[in-house]
């Protein structure tokens, strides 16, 4: 649900319209953000309605939406106008997505997050007292977390190296 009502907006557009106030003018009086009256008078001027906020885009959407924009030459606001998106940083997000993951990254559906288990792994009493199992558990826990660490570790420092390769190559292809 919008933080402003339609009416609200509508009256806010028709101030504008009618009685010349500006942006600026606008903020004053109802306390709101001057870019929010901006997108609300572009969007009721394109569509001649407010776009509703849209939780969920399909990936072909997201690509005919990124396309549009690139042969066309549009700003992300431009183009949130014209296929009704809400904001405008949308778009930016799915060029970055698009950029860092390829295509499949657009059509990637955004999932919850795993809870934790309620009971823990790790036995609330001292270290002294776990049997065997318990400390076998608590030890195989340690060792993949350890591993997983490592990993990372070993991922960021190639990504490093790469990265110090690619401005060398860049320095010498310049020379």
């Amino acid at each position: 649900m919008s933080k402003y009502t339609k009416e609200f907006k509508m009256q806010i557009v028709l101030e504008h319209e009618k009685q010349g106030l500006g942006y600026k003018s606008l903020q004053k009086k109802y306390g709101v953000n001057r870019s929010h009256i901006r997108e609300w008078i572009a969007q009721y001027k394109q569509n001649g309605k407010f776009t509703e906020p849209t939780r969920c885009f399909s990936g072909e959407f997201k690509l005919k939406v990124l396309n549009y924009q690139q042969e066309h030459y549009l700003s992300c606001y431009q183009t949130a106008l014209f296929f009704g998106i809400t904001h405008a940083s949308t778009i930016s997000a799915w060029r970055k997505k698009y950029i860092t993951g390829g295509r499949e990254a657009l059509f990637q559906k955004q999932g919850s997050r795993t809870k934790m288990p309620k009971k823990s792994l790790i036995p609330n009493k001292p270290r002294e007292e776990w049997t065997k199992d318990e400390e076998l558990a608590y030890l195989r826990m340690e060792n993949e977390y350890l591993k997983k660490y490592l990993a990372l570790v070993q991922e960021d420092d190639r990504k490093k190296q790469q990265q110090k390769k690619d401005k060398e190559k860049s320095k010498l292809s310049e020379n």
